[in-house]
């Protein structure tokens, strides 16, 4: 009991030590929640669909074949009319 009341007294003479440890304990409890929060969402859950492992994402290549760009929506239409493979497009 001694050593926390030593403690207290020591962080009430030195109150700029003291700000710097709670704002950096802080930071470092904040970081560690958002980084957990966003691997948990991202890696643990999974996709919020009934069979995600069916799940695929087209892309389209430009003429280099470099570059990749979303698709657009007449040749989304295209794909989603002429298709036979999958169960649908979204």
């Amino acid at each position: 009991m001694n050593d926390i009341r030593f403690a207290f007294r020591k962080l009430r003479q030195t109150p700029a030590f003291t700000f710097i440890a709670i704002v950096t304990l802080a930071l470092g409890i904040g970081l560690n929640t958002a980084i957990f929060s966003l691997i948990n969402d991202l890696f643990l859950k999974g996709l919020p669909f009934q069979e995600p492992e069916r799940v695929l994402h087209i892309l389209t290549k430009g003429k280099d074949r470099t570059d990749q760009f979303q698709m657009s929506a007449p040749r989304f239409m295209l794909y989603r009319d002429g298709q036979t493979i999958f169960s649908g497009f979204a």
